[in-house]
């Protein structure tokens, strides 16, 4: 598998307000399916599979004070390539908790796993789930401000 870095562009780094869960999957949604990332099943995809499995991190056994975050994907037959989407919500929004369903979390951080390969899908979340579980990490990502400053942090401090 090639770097998971390899993975971040500038352009599907997003700051985002958005009122829930469905209106962002559909602003993002339509934003990869234009630039022809994702297929046009991408987005109904993504909200039924987000129903039956969630994705919503708890990182307060990391640390008390870190926002959440989510890791939404889909099966890969709805991707064209492979990428790491980045949304980070201006205000959080509720995500059930992939650990115990039954529980919602505000989640302030996205990272979308587009990938059109079966067999990198576990690897590029353990990657992910590693990066979030580092305090520090998610730490820094709260003082970044702008999409420039977010890409260039996740870049450097992702494998």
């Amino acid at each position: 598998m090639e770097a998971l870095k390899s993975y971040f562009d500038k352009e599907l780094i997003f700051i985002e307000d958005a009122k829930d869960q469905n209106e962002i999957f559909n602003r993002i949604g339509k934003i990869l399916y234009e630039k022809g990332i994702v297929n046009d099943k991408f987005i109904d995809a993504l909200i039924e599979r987000e129903k039956n499995y969630p994705t919503g991190l708890d990182l307060k056994p990391v640390s008390v004070d870190l926002p959440n975050a989510a890791i939404p994907h889909t099966e890969t037959e709805y991707c064209h390539r492979k990428h790491v989407v980045f949304v980070k919500l201006e205000k959080p929004v509720l995500f059930k908790n992939m650990i115990a369903p039954d529980q919602e979390l505000e989640v302030t951080y996205l990272f979308f796993i587009i990938n059109n390969e079966k067999d990198s899908q576990t690897n590029i979340l353990s990657e992910l789930m590693g990066f979030l579980t580092a305090a520090e990490n998610v730490n820094k990502l709260e003082k970044l401000q702008n999409k420039d400053e977010i890409y260039r942090f996740l870049t450097n401090n992702i494998n």
